[in-house]
């Protein structure tokens, strides 16, 4: 996701660590959001399951970020085992109390207003004709229900965890969004990123295990993936690539891939709101 190298690195002493870095001349964003991650790194109790800072250094236009290294590995799709490791892991993180340096989540969230967006230019196709609609009156209100002071991570992806099978444990990295926030938001967003990045069985069984993820959840978690779908419609439409990085197609994707979870979570809200719940 970043323009710039990121390694794993064996020192002389024998430690391995992890290391990246970005230029400021190449994109500000990332140079920002290293040095964010490593003041970061520095307020997180140690019991929480994260790397831990080692160094951070400028040099003229680049920002570097050195680690201690995640056991563990990152595969390219989800499986029953993964999700229980890194469910187990965003549990343990928001059992914490987010640091007073940490600010609010509503300004780690962007572009929640995208379904009421969507619905402002006019739907796409048959299924936004059916579900923007409910599905802007689902997430309005977003910066009140998401509100709280639990560790977030707030960018739950399984890109950004290591999970070691052998022990069935995770870790959570790129802390560089987290935030104070509601204790399920970092479970909202795996159930959304099971579907979004893939399950080893397949969509159907992604949905179904995402599905029942958010049934353990408050209802304001489910309202919080029909946020992160349009969230990512609303910016693979508006926010142009950068370098070759084809970010607005991966968003799209994701979008289209929670689909069918938004329609069912939306007849869910639907027929709540038939039984007068």
């Amino acid at each position: 996701m970043s323009p710039g190298p990121a390694a794993g690195l064996w020192l002389a002493d024998g430690r391995q660590v992890f290391v990246k870095a970005a230029s400021a001349e190449v994109r500000a964003h990332n140079h920002k959001m290293i040095l964010q991650e490593a003041a970061i790194l520095d307020v997180l109790p140690r019991s929480v399951p994260a790397p831990r800072r080692l160094a951070a250094v400028e040099y003229g236009p680049w920002a570097a970020l050195a680690t201690t290294w995640a056991a563990g590995a990152t595969a390219t799709a989800w499986t029953d085992a993964s999700i229980e490791a890194v469910a187990h892991a965003c549990r343990t993180a928001s059992w914490h109390r987010a640091p007073g340096s940490l600010p609010p989540v509503a300004q780690r969230i962007f572009d929640f207003d995208g379904w009421a967006r969507s619905a402002e230019t006019g739907a796409n196709d048959d299924w936004e004709a059916a579900y923007v609609g409910p599905a802007a009156d689902v997430v309005a209100g977003w910066e009140n229900w998401t509100a709280g002071d639990a560790l977030v991570h707030r960018d739950l992806r399984l890109d950004n965890t290591t999970v070691d099978a052998g022990k069935g444990s995770a870790v959570l990295v790129d802390w560089a969004y987290a935030a104070a926030g509601a204790a399920w938001i970092d479970l909202a967003q795996l159930a959304a990123d099971v579907v979004a990045t893939g399950h080893v069985g397949g969509p159907r069984v992604a949905t179904d295990r995402a599905y029942q993820l958010l049934r353990t959840l408050p209802p304001e978690a489910s309202r919080f993936v029909v946020g992160l779908a349009g969230m990512w419609c609303i910016r693979a439409a508006t926010v142009p690539d950068t370098f070759n990085l084809r970010i607005s197609s991966w968003r799209r994707a994701r979008s289209a891939a929670l689909r069918p979870l938004v329609a069912r979570l939306i007849t869910d809200f639907r027929q709540g709101d038939r039984n007068g719940k």
